[in-house]
C-alpha cells in the first residue's frame, strides 16, 4: 500500500483514508473507512481506475459513498453505493474546474420508513452548493407481505437494497460563495458571501454597488427545513472574485473540510456547549523607508480569533519572519481542554488562549512549541481528543501541552504577563496547587525581583477564587462571575518573547453580537437546545459582569485605619473570631501531605482585644456584600427579569462573602508558609518558634527571610488581605533584627510594623537601660496609641517609667480627667526601691506635701495614688 490520504471525518470522528495498492494487472485506489468507536478498519470501496481521490463521504448507515476525482486540474464528483458492484453515478453533468466538494448529513434513522431518505452537499467554488437528496429501497422479495415490520425494514447486512438515482432530486441552497467550510459535530455549513452594504437614505446612489463579506451559517435538521442561523459582517480584505480562465491553486483541505482557495485563511473551531471561533491568519510587510527596501524583508505572521460567546476579538502579531519561511506556514487552531484555544505554528510558538465560558477571555499563555519534531502543519481530528496529525506525513502527534511545559517557560520567560497567565492557569484551571508551590520556590530564587509582588497577588486573587469556586453551593454558582478572578487587565496588549520572536495580543470588543444571531423565539423549533441556542443565551445576557475589585476594600481602609483603635473595640463576628465561621483548611486546593501543610514559624495568636486583621476582614465582608446585593439585583424591566438565571436570594450574597473572607484568610496563610519555607525557614524542620527563632538565625538567613516577607507584606496590603494572626509582631521583631534603628523607625512610622503589646516587650527587653536605650524606649513609646503605652509603661521595671506615670497621673487630676487607681502600686513600688531607701533625716518634702495638699483640693482622697506620687518623687531626688 502507497500514497496514503486522509479523505475525510463524519460526525462520531470516523476517518475515511484512501491509499493505493500494486497488483499484478496494475494500481487499484481503496477507499478505507476507521470507525474511531469500535477502532475497526473496513474497505468501502476498490476502483478500478486508480485516479487521485481529494475527498470522500460516507453516509450515518455506511451505505452510500460520495467521492471527489480530480484529473489535473478537474474535479468530478460520484456516487457508489457500498459493497455493490455498480458502476459509480456522475452526480454532476460536467467536470469543473472549480474546487468541488461534497459531504453527507448525518441524521438519526427511523427503522419503519419504508424508504430510507440520505441527504448529502456538493460544495462547487464560487458557484453555488447543492442539496442533493438520494433514496434507498428495499428490493421487495416473496415473503415480504407489505405490512409487516419485518417486511418494512431494510437490513444493509444484505444485498437486497439499491438506490434509486432516477428519483434523485437536488437544490441549489447557496450561490457565488467565496469561502465555505462543513462542521460534522454540530451539521453546520458555513459559508462567506458578499451581500449589499446598507446606506442611508440621504446617501446618493451610485453605479457600483459596494459588496461586504458576510459570514453565514445553515443549520441542518433531521425532522425540519434547514435554517440560516448566523449573518456576521466581516473586515475582510477585498477579495475580487476570479476571473474566468484564471487558475487557481487549491489546497483540497478536507480536515475540516474547506472549499476556498488560497487568497482566504479562514478556520472555524466550535463546540456543541456554545462556543464559536472564527480564526483568521495573514501575512503582512510592515512599511518601512524607502532606503530599507532593497534589503531582505521580514513579514509578520498575523492572527485575529473572533470569539462570538464573548462578544470580542483577539488579535496577535508576531513580526520579524523570513519571508522564505512565512509562505510555509499554515497555524493550527483548536480547542485544547474547556477553557483554552491552542494557536500552534511548528518551530515559532504556542498560544493558549483563556476563551472559555467561565469568565471574559484574559491571561493568555504564550509558549514555545512543545512538539520538536519537523512537522509541516497539524491537522486536529474531532472527538479524537488531543491527537492530531501530520497533513505531510500522517504522523499521530499528541497536541497536549503539558504542565511540564508550562513550568519550563515559567522558568525561561521573564515576561510579567505571560508569567501571570501561567499563574492563573494552575491556580483557576488546572487548581493545582502543588505546581503552584513549585512556580512560587522559582520565584523565591531572586526576591529582589520587580514583578515578584504582582506575582504573589496573582497567587491569592487566584487562589481565593478558585477555593471559593470549589466549595460554592450550586444555588449560588452563579455569584462566582462578580469575585474577583485576576490582576491582569483583559483590556491590556499582552508582550511576550518566545524563541527571539515578540509576540503581542491586543483585545477589541464587539458591539450588538446578539443581532448577528437568531433569537429562540426565531428557530423553527423555539424549544430545541443546540449551540445556536446557548450561543443567543449567553450574548442575550445584559453585560459582562463587575467584577469586585480589591482597590474598593483599599481605599476604604485608607480611611478607616487611620483612626482605627483596636484597644477600644470588641471582637466582631469574623472569620478570626472564636464565633466565626469555621475556614477551610488548604485542603480545597486538594494538597498533598508534601505541600499540604501551612504551618508558620510563629505562634498564630493576637495578644490585643480586637486585631488589626480582624477590621480588614469585617471592610472586606460588608464590601463584598454590598457589592454583590447591587449588581444582582433584578431588574423588572418587562418579562426579562423572569428569565434572569444569575438573581439569588440575599442569602447567598453572605454566604458567598463569607466564604470569600474566610478563604482571602486561608491563602494568605498558605502563601506565608510557604515564602517562609523558600526563604529558607522551614517551621517543619526548625525547633523553635516566634521571636526566639529570630535571635536563633544568623544575619544572612535574616536578611533573607526579611526581604522575602516584605514582599509577601507589600502583596498581601496593596489587595486588602488580612495577614495570618501573630504575623505583624513576627514581622516587626524581624525587621528589628534585621534594619538598622533608623531604617526600623522609618518603617514604623509609615505604619509598616505594628508595634503590638508583645513585640514592644521584646524590643524593650533588648534595648536595655543605657541612656541611648532609654531615648529608644521612650521614642518608640510615644509612636504608639495611648492606652497601649501605658499598658507597656506599667510592666517596665525603671525609674523613668515610675516619673512618666506620676507625672501623667497628676496631669489628669490637675485637668479635671477621671481617674481610678487600680491599687497595684504596692508591688510596682517594692521593685522600683529595690536597693533604695527613704531618707532617713527626713519624715517628709516639704514641696510635695503642698503639691499633694493641692491634689487633694482638685480630688476626691480616693481618686490621688499617693504610693506612686512619693515614689516617682523620691526616686527623682535619688538619680
Amino acid at each position: 500500500a502507497v500514497e496514503w490520504k486522509i479523505l475525510g471525518q463524519e460526525r462520531d470522528g470516523s476517518l475515511l483514508v484512501n491509499w493505493k495498492s500494486r497488483r499484478s494487472d496494475g494500481l487499484r485506489s481503496h477507499i478505507g473507512f476507521f470507525d474511531a468507536n469500535c477502532k475497526t478498519f473496513d474497505v468501502l470501496s476498490t476502483l478500478q481506475e486508480p485516479g487521485s481521490i481529494v475527498q470522500a463521504s460516507v453516509n450515518s448507515s455506511r451505505t452510500l459513498l460520495i467521492y471527489v476525482m480530480k484529473q489535473v486540474d478537474r474535479y468530478m464528483p460520484y456516487l457508489v453505493e457500498i459493497n455493490q458492484e455498480r458502476k459509480p453515478f456522475e452526480l454532476l453533468a460536467m467536470e469543473r474546474s472549480k474546487q468541488v466538494m461534497v459531504q453527507f448529513l448525518w441524521k438519526k434513522r427511523d427503522n419503519f420508513d419504508k424508504t430510507y431518505r440520505d441527504k448529502f452537499l456538493v460544495m462547487i467554488h464560487e458557484e453555488c452548493v447543492l442539496l442533493f437528496t438520494a433514496t434507498i429501497k428495499k428490493i421487495p422479495s416473496a415473503d415480504d407481505d407489505g405490512h409487516s415490520t419485518a417486511s418494512l425494514k431494510i437490513d444493509f447486512k444484505q444485498d437486497r437494497w439499491f438506490c434509486d438515482t432516477k428519483e434523485m432530486t437536488s437544490e441549489s441552497i447557496v450561490r457565488s460563495f467565496t469561502w465555505c467550510q462543513w462542521d460534522p459535530e454540530v451539521q453546520s455549513l458555513y459559508y462567506i458571501h458578499y451581500k449589499p452594504q446598507t446606506r442611508n437614505t440621504l446617501e446618493k446612489d451610485e453605479e457600483k454597488e459596494d459588496l461586504s463579506p458576510t459570514l453565514s451559517a445553515f443549520q441542518f435538521h433531521d425532522d425540519l427545513p434547514m435554517e440560516t442561523v448566523l449573518n456576521i459582517p466581516l473586515n475582510l480584505p477585498k477579495l475580487p472574485l476570479t476571473e474566468p480562465g484564471t487558475k487557481v491553486i487549491y489546497e483540497d483541505d478536507t480536515i475540516p473540510l474547506r472549499i476556498h482557495d488560497s487568497s482566504l485563511n479562514l478556520v472555524i473551531v466550535s463546540n456543541e456547549i456554545g462556543m464559536l471561533f472564527v480564526c483568521h491568519y495573514y501575512l503582512y510587510m510592515p512599511v518601512k523607508p524607502p532606503e530599507e527596501s532593497g534589503k531582505t524583508e521580514s513579514v509578520h505572521l498575523a492572527y485575529s480569533v473572533t470569539i462570538l460567546h464573548h462578544g470580542c476579538v483577539i488579535h496577535c502579531v508576531v513580526p520579524g519572519i523570513s519571508w522564505e519561511k512565512a509562505k510555509l506556514m499554515k497555524p493550527t487552531f483548536a480547542l485544547h481542554g474547556d477553557h483554552h484555544l491552542l494557536v500552534f505554528q511548528a518551530d515559532l510558538f504556542a498560544h493558549l488562549l483563556d476563551i472559555g465560558l467561565s469568565h471574559e477571555p484574559c491571561c493568555h499563555i504564550v509558549c514555545p512549541p512543545p512538539v520538536q519534531l519537523p512537522v509541516t502543519h497539524l491537522v486536529p481530528c474531532v472527538k479524537w481528543g488531543n491527537l492530531t496529525f501530520d497533513s505531510a506525513t500522517l504522523n499521530l502527534i499528541s497536541m497536549n501541552i503539558s504542565k511540564t511545559h508550562l513550568i519550563e517557560t515559567f522558568k525561561g520567560d521573564s515576561s510579567l504577563d505571560n508569567r501571570l497567565s501561567i499563574l492563573h492557569y494552575f491556580t483557576v484551571h488546572a487548581v493545582d496547587m502543588e505546581i503552584v508551590v513549585e512556580l512560587i520556590g522559582i520565584l523565591m530564587e531572586h526576591p529582589m525581583s520587580l514583578d515578584i509582588v504582582a506575582l504573589m497577588k496573582e497567587v491569592l486573587i487566584g487562589g481565593t477564587y478558585a477555593s471559593v469556586k470549589k466549595g460554592l453551593p450550586p444555588e449560588a454558582a452563579g455569584l462566582i462571575r462578580y469575585l474577583p478572578l485576576t490582576i491582569s487587565n483583559p483590556l491590556k496588549p499582552i508582550q511576550a518573547k518566545v524563541n527571539d520572536l515578540s509576540v503581542g495580543i491586543s483585545h477589541e470588543t464587539l458591539y450588538n453580537t446578539n443581532m448577528m444571531l437568531l433569537s429562540s423565539q426565531q428557530r423553527l423549533s423555539p424549544y430545541r437546545t443546540d449551540i445556536w441556542t446557548c450561543l443567543w443565551d449567553r450574548l442575550n445576557d445584559n453585560k459582562e459582569p463587575v467584577r469586585f475589585t480589591p482597590e474598593q476594600v483599599v481605599e476604604k481602609l485608607m480611611f478607616s485605619l487611620a483612626c482605627y483603635q483596636p484597644e477600644t473595640l470588641s471582637r466582631c463576628t469574623t472569620p478570626m473570631s472564636p464565633a466565626g465561621p469555621k475556614i477551610g483548611g488548604p485542603d480545597v486546593f486538594s494538597l498533598s501531605h508534601r505541600s499540604q501543610s501551612a504551618e508558620l514559624p510563629f505562634i498564630e495568636l493576637e495578644e490585643c482585644t480586637a486585631s488589626k486583621q480582624e477590621h480588614v476582614i469585617s471592610v472586606n465582608l460588608r464590601e463584598l456584600s454590598v457589592h454583590l446585593a447591587k449588581y444582582t439585583a433584578k431588574q423588572n424591566v418587562g418579562f426579562r427579569w423572569l428569565k434572569n438565571s444569575y438573581d439569588q436570594a440575599p442569602t447567598y450574597v453572605h454566604t458567598v462573602a463569607s466564604m470569600y473572607a474566610a478563604a482571602q484568610y486561608e491563602m494568605s496563610k498558605t502563601l506565608c508558609g510557604f515564602v517562609c519555607r523558600f526563604a529558607g525557614v522551614d517551621a517543619h524542620q526548625e525547633t523553635l518558634k516566634g521571636f526566639p527563632l529570630i535571635d536563633s538565625l544568623s544575619s544572612a538567613r535574616l536578611y533573607a527571610l526579611y526581604s522575602s516577607l516584605e514582599r509577601f507584606c507589600l502583596a498581601v496590603q496593596s489587595l486588602a488581605y488580612p495577614f495570618p494572626q501573630g504575623f505583624s509582631s513576627f514581622f516587626a521583631y524581624l525587621g528589628y533584627r534585621t534594619l538598622s534603628y533608623d531604617m526600623f523607625l522609618q518603617y514604623v512610622q509609615r505604619h509598616v510594623f505594628e508595634l503590638q503589646i508583645d513585640v514592644m516587650k521584646a524590643i524593650l527587653t533588648d534595648m536595655g537601660d543605657s541612656p541611648e536605650g532609654l531615648r529608644r524606649k521612650l521614642n518608640l513609646l510615644s509612636m504608639l496609641p495611648r492606652s497601649r503605652a501605658r499598658r507597656l509603661l506599667n510592666k517596665w521595671t525603671h525609674t523613668t517609667s515610675l516619673q512618666i506615670r506620676a507625672r501623667d497621673h497628676a496631669t489628669n487630676i490637675l485637668c479635671g480627667v477621671p481617674v481610678f487607681p487600680r491599687g497595684s502600686h504596692g508591688q510596682l513600688k517594692q521593685n522600683v526601691r529595690h536597693g533604695g531607701i527613704y531618707p532617713e533625716d527626713q519624715e517628709t518634702i516639704g514641696p510635695l506635701d503642698t503639691f499633694l495638699d493641692l491634689l487633694t483640693a482638685k480630688a476626691n482622697l480616693n481618686e490621688i495614688d499617693f504610693n506612686l506620687l512619693i515614689d516617682a518623687t523620691i526616686s527623682s531626688l535619688e538619680k
